[in-house]
């Protein structure tokens, strides 16, 4: 199918597609159910902004975008991260799961590698609580920029975790899949002074990947159909 697409939003039952013109002639063969709804001249001014706020992922951590104000009377730790095209807003159970765990053990590493960073929520945190020097990578070469607009400080490469140097502290938040497959690349960059954390991982995906790293499962948070766990010697 080709057509001019202007945006894509992703519903838990349904995608919606906005394209420009009507909508082409789709195959005969697509097992899909289509709707077609005109857009109304009132729904163009309509931004996506407007029910933003504040995400709390603990009673004293919490994500926010610049334009969504900080609520009255919070004095914790304090994300702030552009809700853009790059994965990483707070909002995804996997992020909020590891972001916990984070926050529960954070030990002051020296340095933290951030494996599939997207936004760079997660070492923007690292960031926030001094960590001196941050590696993060991306294969996402859009994600890669916004980590760099978003801490230009750390090292943030195109490719996945053999592109960083080794680091303290280790972070990945994938799907079990990327997990499995780039586990040994992590593991490799993993100092173990301080823990590794792997987030994103379903329940059924939990137990093999426990086994594949050889180090002792500690903390670990469940959000939704997500796991975090942290790993440490």
């Amino acid at each position: 199918m080709h057509s001019d697409i202007q945006g894509v939003l992703e519903e838990p039952e349904c995608q919606v597609v906005w394209l420009t013109g009507a909508l082409p002639t789709l195959p005969d063969t697509m097992q899909v159910s289509i709707v077609e709804r005109i857009v109304r001249e009132q729904d163009l001014h309509i931004t996506g902004l407007e029910d933003d706020a504040a995400i709390h992922i603990t009673d004293d951590l919490l994500v926010r975008p610049p334009w969504v104000d900080k609520p009255e009377g919070f004095s914790g730790t304090e994300l702030i991260v552009p809700r853009g095209g790059a994965f990483g807003s707070g909002e995804h159970d996997s992020t909020k799961a590891l972001l916990t765990v984070m926050h529960r053990i954070w030990p002051n590493p020296a340095s933290l590698a951030d494996c599939g960073t997207g936004s760079g929520i997660l070492a923007l945190y690292a960031h926030v609580r001094g960590c001196p020097r941050i590696e993060a990578c991306d294969i996402h070469e859009p994600s890669v920029i916004a980590a760099r607009d978003l801490l230009p400080g750390a090292n943030v490469h195109v490719g996945g975790a053999a592109t960083m140097a080794p680091c303290d502290m280790v972070l990945a938040n994938m799907t079990g899949t990327e997990l499995t497959d780039s586990l040994t690349a992590i593991l490799s960059i993993w100092t173990r002074k301080h823990p590794l954390i792997l987030s994103g991982m379903r329940a059924h995906e939990v137990d093999a990947l426990v086994a594949a790293v050889p180090a002792t499962a500690g903390e670990r948070q469940t959000f939704g159909a997500f796991t975090s766990i942290a790993f440490a010697n």
